[in-house]
């Protein structure tokens, strides 16, 4: 048993510790206080202008990225026809209105003519500029052939010269770009940011006469300053230590105690095996449906397949390797639904999707990529394969044509192209789609490879493919 007479004597310490420490502490801070007043005087003005050439240089700061916001977006609209681009121009002139709000606020804040002069300079010249970026954008909206009615009344005001008129539209779309780009423009874009930086320097001048006229008579109060901010880091440090000592360690002695009564805690402590576990089980339903989401983003929900997302996605990815692609149409889907409705046009894409599943390989990727329209990448394959594939189309016809399911009999439509050392084809989808189309041109139901296709559908009429 513990001798009360001790735990009255360690009660009485820690109490006259933090006694004087707190008696210290309030005596430096005091002093700071005395030290922090007496040199309010002296850091007031230096604060002041140092705050001004901060709110100014940002304001100034704001100026230019209005301007060169409204460049960028005139130019993009000009080179690349963008109409998102005409709504930004014109929400940053009417609404934004960064370079407006930039000037109000620094005449607010400077204190000599020179520097409004040269704010109020830039702020012309971007004007100016502003009304050669709307006559080049009205330039553009000609040369891309626009309705002007749909752009904002400021572009449908602006009037192009009788010249400019008559231009071709490459002539018109030439000069709105070189109207944006030549030396004139340049130049403009040179004097605002020239008169922006003048700005910001004069600025800069009078922040720093300020600073070095208090610079010496703040010299030693800011070594009395130092003297006492390292005193108050020693208490602050002393009071660190007692607070470990005589506070946190018992209270991790008890945290132990307590854990050791119950499950062996993941990194040893009770609060962290809590947390940990509490952030597995909702890391763990987080992936759990992340998963799921994983899922519905790249299988058909109607029929189980991959999407044309993820067929794209697998076609880029494999570039220029060996694969070979099947392009699968079902035959008269329209008649399906006219005749037997809607579900069951469902069960026949259904029974399709089962068949090409049940018939490729588990790291083929089938896909469903339009309403009636299937995919197959087999990678990793070539032209050797030829009487394999015909196998697996020959059971995938088969399976179709088994109607004890209560389905009609369905046909299918299939073009095959290769790549492979052999077949250096430009296009995969292309070579199948062909193939697929001269399948079509001789009635459907059928299956086709491209290497032995005549006459390539761009080459025929199509007028009669609709059949299919």
């Amino acid at each position: 048993m513990d001798n009360p007479t001790t735990k009255e004597i360690g009660g009485i310490r820690l109490h006259r510790l933090n006694a004087i420490m707190i008696t210290i502490t309030i005596l430096l801070s005091v002093a700071l206080m005395l030290v922090t007043l007496y040199t309010q005087r002296s850091f007031y003005n230096v604060e002041e202008a140092t705050e001004r050439y901060i709110l100014a240089r940002r304001n100034a700061g704001d100026m230019q990225a209005g301007s060169d916001y409204l460049t960028d977006r005139v130019r993009t609209f000009i080179v690349t026809g963008d109409r998102a681009c005409v709504e930004d121009f014109f929400r940053e002139i009417e609404v934004t209105k960064r370079r407006d709000h930039a000037i109000e606020n620094m005449e607010q804040l400077v204190s000599d003519n020179e520097t409004a002069r040269h704010l109020n300079e830039a702020l012309r010249l971007s004007n100016e500029l502003a009304e050669i970026e709307r006559y080049a954008m009205r330039l553009a909206v000609e040369a891309n052939g626009y309705d002007i009615t749909t752009f904002p009344d400021a572009l449908q005001k602006v009037r192009l010269t009788e010249a400019d008129l008559a231009l071709s539209h490459t002539e018109q779309a030439q000069k709105a770009q070189e109207s944006v780009f030549d030396k004139t423009y340049q130049t403009y874009k040179a004097e605002i940011r020239a008169n922006v930086q003048q700005c910001e320097q004069l600025l800069a001048d009078v922040t720093e006469r300020l600073q070095k006229e208090s610079e010496d008579q703040m010299q030693a109060v800011l070594t009395v300053q130092s003297v006492l901010l390292v005193l108050v880091v020693l208490v602050v440090l002393a009071i660190v230590i007692c607070v470990q000592q005589m506070i946190i360690r018992p209270i991790e002695t008890v945290v132990d105690a307590i854990s050791a009564e119950r499950i062996v805690p993941l990194r040893g402590a009770y609060e962290l095996r809590f947390l940990a576990k509490a952030y597995n089980d909702v890391f763990a339903q987080t992936k759990k449906h992340q998963d799921r989401l994983a899922y519905e983003a790249s299988h058909d929900q109607l029929t189980g397949l991959y999407t044309r997302g993820v067929f794209e996605k697998v076609r880029e990815k494999n570039g220029r390797r060996a694969q070979t692609m099947l392009l699968i149409d079902v035959d008269k889907f329209k008649t399906f639904n006219d005749t037997y409705g809607h579900a069951v046009g469902d069960q026949v894409l259904q029974k399709v999707s089962s068949a090409l599943q049940s018939n490729f390989r588990s790291e083929d990727y089938v896909c469903r990529i339009g309403g009636d329209e299937f995919a197959v990448l087999m990678l990793h394959t070539n032209a050797s394969m030829r009487g394999l594939i015909e196998n697996k189309i020959q059971r995938v016809t088969e399976r179709l044509a088994d109607t004890s399911d209560g389905l009609p009999i369905v046909t299918l439509t299939i073009g095959v192209a290769f790549l492979d050392s052999d077949h250096k084809t430009k296009d995969l989808y292309k070579d199948a789609d062909a193939a697929l189309y001269t399948v079509k041109g001789s009635g459907c139901n059928g299956f086709a490879f491209y290497d032995d296709t005549v006459n390539h559908p761009e080459e025929k009429e199509q007028e009669d493919l609709g059949v299919c």
